[in-house]
């Protein structure tokens, strides 16, 4: 999530909802009977609510408030009211607090209180931290908190629209501020995403693949200090001044910009300003075709580094003026190849794949292109299970061909990372991998997400929780798809592989609070909810990450364990006939966690031997998978463990 502040400083008090008190700052709220931690998002949700208790809010008023009026924000809408909900124990036939008004929106029923407002009896102390009040301190509405609450909403909204109208922030209405308070020297800087100013909304790829590349050719001269792409892409169409932008981000330095595509005719304009004082340390608008736009990048990217890097080496400077290909054809398919692959979903990666394969065939010596495609296969031979394990494996080769010789650091660093999976998805070979992954970390400053899974599938799970944790707060440079959400995600599951699943529910609960359009966020969230002993909730879980992967295997074979470890074993033999019956490749693994939580041992490893011999990944996760814990002191595990070399 971004730090972005999401309602009014008013609003930082504790106040008390229908006996629930709620502390925004902490985003704490608290029942009588538990205490639970929300997103901010679903806090803001709730704020906004109380800023008109008792009216009925529209749909939309509350998707512009707390999602900035972003399309598809419509079902994250319906997943924050959920998690609202459990989060004031306001579910099923006790439902109070908030009230759904049909085709309209949601009203917040209950008085809002101030904490502060609220008298202690005498034999009652004012409660301070996280203690709970009694029902009879929370007694008492305070109308003029609702309504100034409401005033405030407002005048925030109308901050919106001015906002968003504005194509660039002028600097004269910046303030100033002391340097001091910025935790990052004058070498430092956030791209921003470029604003999509074209007709066309899918035309999203064309901006942020520029804002991206720029920002990696940025990370690549190492007197400069480059915020995570993970951090400022949260900040896309904020209406936050410069000044608490770079705050929030560590950097003394902003590069923001936009892209109006006209047909053949493109404008690009590009601001660097200094968050001190809002001064314009350089800018330019460009007025070129189309297929100039690796040459924009290239020029932005130098006078940049020119502008704030302490020093430039001749081998940096290279760097940045090296294009990756002069095929602009052949560019414009690798970013939509890279758009696509960050949707990660079973379609985008098909997608995905299409691309960088055209992007290649225009230019065969696109190494990144080659190496992001070999990436793509990568996942569909092990995530998502529709390509087999010895189809995707020559592939994955393949594209390392031109990576491991390449002259740019970061493309050979993307290669080793590759690599990498492969000696540890085909050949199990755990420290020859663990070589690949530091030789790449390395030469590009940051750990490789395979990194930080060996270390895990190997049972060192503070050091692959520490691994994830640093990419969060540094993603500028990484490898291949290591950024956005799939870092988070990755900790929630590194968090679960090391039975700690109260942390893989809350980083869980947070992937699928910011976007809950991604699949196998519901597959962790799940998967802690089951060993919780939270059935219905992990089934619900599992239940929407069938509907997202369009019922893919995967996702199925979640279903079918929490249906067994529910007690319902006809549904889970149901599911299970269902996959045995598909005419596609169904991974052995995904067959033998369901037998093995039916009591069907014998199946269990008949199945497991068949995902060693296919080179299954799933095989690899054996020795940390809980799911596996009902056949774990069965003799055969540990020699399952010996064939993959994970025995010791």
């Amino acid at each position: 999530m971004s730090n972005v502040r999401l309602w009014e400083p008013e609003w930082d008090q504790p106040f008390i909802i229908g006996g629930r008190r709620i502390d925004p700052t902490a985003r704490m709220i608290e029942t009588d009977k538990s205490a639970a931690e929300v997103e901010p998002r679903v806090m803001a949700l709730l704020i906004t609510l109380a800023q008109r208790q008792g009216e009925t809010v529209r749909r939309q008023d509350l998707i512009d408030a707390v999602w900035g009026g972003a399309p598809g924000a419509d079902q994250s809408l319906n997943n924050a009211i959920s998690l609202l909900r459990r989060a004031l124990s306001d579910v099923h036939e006790n439902r109070k607090l908030i009230q759904t008004v049909p085709k309209h929106g949601y009203r917040l029923c209950a008085p809002v209180e101030r904490e502060d407002n609220i008298p202690a009896t005498a034999d009652q102390a004012p409660l301070h931290g996280n203690e709970v009040m009694s029902a009879p301190q929370r007694s008492g509405a305070l109308a003029s908190f609702a309504r100034y609450g409401a005033l405030t909403g407002i005048l925030a909204a109308g901050i919106v629209i001015i906002g968003a109208v504005t194509m660039l922030r002028q600097p004269a209405v910046v303030p100033a501020v002391d340097m001091s308070a910025i935790d990052a020297g004058p070498h430092s800087i956030a791209v921003l995403p470029f604003a999509n100013m074209s007709a066309d909304p899918d035309n999203a790829y064309f901006s942020d693949g520029l804002a991206e590349e720029i920002l990696h050719a940025l990370s690549q001269v190492d007197s400069l200090k480059v915020a995570a792409r993970t951090d400022s892409f949260q900040f896309r169409d904020s209406t936050a001044p410069i000044m608490e932008i770079a705050n929030q981000l560590g950097v003394a330095n902003i590069l923001e910009g936009s892209i109006r595509q006209d047909g053949e005719k493109l404008r690009v304009t590009a601001q660097l300003i200094s968050a001190a004082d809002g001064a314009h340390l350089w800018s330019s608008t460009y007025d070129r075709q189309t297929e100039d736009i690796l040459a924009i990048q290239q020029d932005i990217a130098i006078n940049i580094a020119d502008a704030l890097a302490s020093e430039i080496s001749d081998a940096e400077r290279d760097l940045l003026t090296t294009l990756p290909t002069k095929n602009f054809s052949a560019y414009e398919h690798y970013l939509i190849g890279s758009h696509e692959l960050r949707k990660w979903t079973p379609e985008g990666n098909r997608r995905s794949i299409e691309f960088f394969e055209r992007a290649v065939e225009l230019d065969p010596e696109f190494a990144e292109a080659r190496l992001a495609m070999g990436r793509a296969y990568y996942f569909a031979g092990t995530h998502y299970g529709w390509m087999k394990p010895n189809e995707a494996v020559p592939k994955i080769k393949a594209s390392l061909v031109y990576g491991v010789s390449a002259s740019n650091p970061v493309t050979r660093a993307a290669a080793l990372s590759i690599y990498g999976d492969v000696l540890a998805w085909d050949d199990r070979d755990w420290p020859g991998a663990i070589a690949a992954y530091e030789r790449a970390y390395e030469l590009s400053g940051t750990p490789p997400l395979g990194y930080a899974l060996t270390n895990s599938i190997t049972g060192n799970h503070d050091a692959a929780i520490g691994i994830f944790r640093m990419l969060l707060d540094t993603s500028a440079g990484d490898i291949g798809i290591n950024r956005d959400i799939a870092i988070r995600n990755n900790l929630a599951w590194a968090y679960f592989n090391a039975r700690r699943y109260d942390e893989a529910l809350r980083e869980a609960g947070a992937v699928v609070s910011v976007d809950d359009g991604f699949a196998d966020g519901y597959r962790v969230l799940g998967r802690a909810q089951l060993l919780l002993g939270r059935n219905n909730q992990a089934i619900e879980s599992f239940s929407n990450a069938a509907r997202l992967m369009e019922s893919q295997a995967v996702a199925q074979s979640d279903l079918a364990v929490a249906f067994a470890r529910a007690g319902r074993e006809e549904d889970a033999r149901a599911i299970l006939s269902d996959l045995l019956a598909l005419d596609s490749y169904v991974p052995a693994p995904l067959i033998a966690q369901i037998y093995a939580n039916l009591g069907d041992n014998d199946l269990a490893f008949q199945w497991l031997e068949q995902g060693i011999e296919d080179g299954a990944r799933g095989v690899i996760f054996l020795k940390i998978n809980p799911l596996y814990d009902p056949i774990r002191n069965d003799p055969r595990f540990s020699e399952m463990l010996g064939l993959l070399n994970l025995k010791s």
